[in-house]
């Protein structure tokens, strides 16, 4: 048996700018997980997702050794994710087999509200994990990175794979995008080549924690289709977005610095900064990020002494706010709640896997 579990993330800055190739994120994975559990079976194998099914659908391999479901689940992500990792094993060597495969996400709450903590792309990660292991193939986190960051660009078509970036690294990282364009272009079979080769544009550099600044998150409500907003706003900001992507880069570069010298006045000067330039953007393509409450939730931050931003696409979802370390932030807390805004008890995950 196989226990594998993958966290969630959150931006803390480079949204939107990140979708274009070789263009800096720094993003965080957070202590929420989708846990995934893989046993052998006979005769026939069995997926259950537990937020998507009420019982487990059964799946046979068919002579071609691909697997087909003996139901009509939407597994899409689960199904590439398997897919690819099996002809990787093949590629290996390996013998393929039948497995149960079981999925359990604590990313959303209990009572179904979604918080935007990248639950298809941990599943993506997880699924590559856990049958990775399964047939006792040893990747690293990078590898694990690019076959997760395959299957869902070929399930989803679209976006940056920074949520599949800090499922696969932990911690915090800096992200750069690879060019989409050169992997739709690169062939899939074989896949070992690929995995193996540089990808064009594409870098991730784990981050130290500052200890200087602490990060807190408050969730707004109305979740934020970003597959939607990322086209709107960037069908809508014609020119001026590129000017938005090169200003965006020269921030976020400084939020970097910052994390590495744990110097907090300067990672609240470029948190600020980035959201000046999401506001400019949202502007420029008439689609509104900073909602209201976000609005609200930044301001409470900026009154206590920190600085904050909404995290992720916007219109909706997480803000998030960087505190001086040792801030009494239940003050912050408690202001947050009398304007319906839920603040979620997040910490920084960083996996001791090697």
């Amino acid at each position: 048996m196989v226990n594998v579990k993958v966290p969630g993330k959150l931006y803390l800055a480079g949204e939107y700018a990140v979708v274009e190739p070789g263009t800096p994120a720094v993003i965080v994975a957070v202590d929420r997980f989708v846990h995934l559990k893989i046993t052998s079976a006979t005769e026939t194998g069995t997926i259950y997702s537990h937020q998507y099914q009420t019982v487990p659908v059964k799946w046979h391999r068919t002579a071609h050794h691909q697997i087909q479901l003996e139901d009509d689940v939407q597994l899409e992500f689960v199904l590439e994710a398997i897919r690819l990792t099996e002809r990787y094993a093949t590629e290996c060597g390996h013998q393929l087999q039948l497995f149960n495969l079981e999925i359990d996400s604590e990313l959303d709450s209990s009572d179904g509200k979604k918080f935007g903590l990248g639950s298809s792309a941990a599943v993506t990660v997880g699924v590559v994990k856990a049958i990775a292991a399964f047939y006792h193939l040893h990747l690293t986190a990078m590898e694990i990175y690019k076959l997760a960051a395959l299957a869902h660009y070929n399930v989803q078509g679209n976006g940056s794979l920074g949520d599949i970036a800090a499922s696969a690294f932990t911690g915090w990282i800096a992200y750069y995008s690879p060019d989409r364009n050169w992997l739709l272009d690169q062939p899939q079979t074989p896949l070992k080549p690929l995995i193996a080769a540089d990808w064009p544009e594409l870098k991730i550099e784990p981050l130290t924690p500052p200890t200087t600044a602490d990060l807190i998150v408050g969730w707004t409500g109305a979740p934020a289709s970003t597959k939607h907003l990322v086209a709107e706003v960037k069908r809508r900001s014609h020119l001026k977005y590129d000017t938005f992507v090169v200003q965006s880069a020269q921030c976020v570069e400084k939020l970097i610095q910052a994390i590495k010298n744990d110097n907090f006045e300067e990672m609240t000067a470029a948190i600020t900064r980035n959201r000046e330039l999401l506001n400019e953007l949202s502007e420029i393509s008439h689609v509104e990020l900073e909602t209201p409450r976000l609005k609200e939730l930044v301001e409470l931050v900026v009154r206590f002494g920190g600085s904050g931003k909404m995290s992720g696409a916007g219109g909706g979802d997480c803000g998030i706010g960087f505190v001086k370390h040792g801030s009494n932030y239940q003050q912050i807390f408690e202001q947050w709640r009398q304007a319906q805004i839920l603040p979620l008890q997040l910490s920084t995950y960083t996996s001791n896997e090697e």
